[in-house]
C-alpha cells in the first residue's frame, strides 16, 4: 500500500538523482551542439610521444569519410598500423576509389601504402584470410592493374594467402573476393589459384551463394 507519507519520502529520495541526470543530458547536448570531442585515448610512451591505442586507430580508420583522409591515416600513423588495420584501410580505400585513377600525390600515397603492406607481409606474415581477401580486394579497386606498385603487393598476398587458404576459417567469401581480386589486377598466381581451386572444390555442393 503507497501512503501519500511513503510517496513524498520516495520524491524526496530520488529528486537528486533526477536533478543529476538532467543536468548531465543538458550538459551532453550542449558538447553536442558545439561539436565537442572527447580526448582520445592514447598510449604513453617515453619522451613525452603519445600514439592512439591499436582499437582506436582502427575506429578512425573505419569512420574516416574519404580517400584522401584514410592516406592522412596512414602517413601519420602508418608505423604503429598491422595486418588488421591495413586490411581494413584498403578494404575502405577500395570503396572511395571504386574504379578511379589515382595520380599525382594521391598516386604517390597509394603506391607508399603498398610498399608499406607488403613490408608487413613479408615481415610478419599474416594467417587471416578475411584479412587477404581485404586487402587484396581493396587494392585492386584502389590501384588497378597498372599500377607498377601492385606487382610486389600483390606477390606478398599470394605468398601469405597459400596457406590461409587451407585454414578452417577461411569461407567461400574469402576465396571468392580473393580469387576475384587477382584477375581484377592481373596478377597470376598459379600456385595460390591451385590452393584456391583445392579450398573451394569442397565447398561448391552449397556453400557457395
Amino acid at each position: 500500500i503507497v501512503t501519500p507519507r511513503s510517496s513524498h519520502r520516495s520524491a524526496l529520495l530520488f529528486a537528486p538523482l533526477c536533478a543529476a541526470l538532467r543536468a548531465a543530458r543538458a550538459v551532453l547536448c550542449a558538447l553536442k551542439s558545439l561539436g565537442h570531442r572527447m580526448p582520445a585515448p592514447v598510449r604513453r610512451q617515453s619522451g613525452g610521444a603519445s600514439w592512439p591505442e591499436p582499437p582506436l586507430l582502427n575506429a578512425w580508420i573505419s569512420k574516416a569519410q574519404s580517400a584522401r583522409a584514410l592516406l592522412q591515416l596512414h602517413a601519420q600513423h602508418g608505423e604503429r598500423m598491422d595486418a588488421m588495420h591495413l586490411g581494413n584501410l584498403w578494404n575502405k580505400l577500395g570503396r572511395h576509389l571504386k574504379w578511379q585513377t589515382a595520380s599525382g600525390e594521391m598516386g604517390d600515397s597509394l603506391a607508399g601504402l603498398a610498399a608499406a603492406t607488403q613490408s608487413q607481409l613479408e615481415a610478419h606474415g599474416c594467417h587471416r584470410p578475411d584479412i587477404l581477401a581485404n586487402i587484396a580486394h581493396g587494392a585492386a579497386q584502389a590501384m588497378g592493374a597498372d599500377a607498377p606498385a601492385a606487382r610486389g603487393l600483390f606477390d606478398a598476398i599470394a605468398r601469405a594467402a597459400a596457406d590461409a587458404c587451407a585454414k578452417p576459417r577461411c569461407e567461400p567469401r574469402h576465396l571468392a573476393n580473393l580469387a576475384w581480386a587477382f584477375a581484377t589486377a592481373s596478377q597470376p598466381q598459379p600456385a595460390l589459384f591451385d590452393r584456391i581451386a583445392a579450398a573451394s572444390a569442397p565447398l561448391l555442393g552449397g556453400s557457395f551463394n
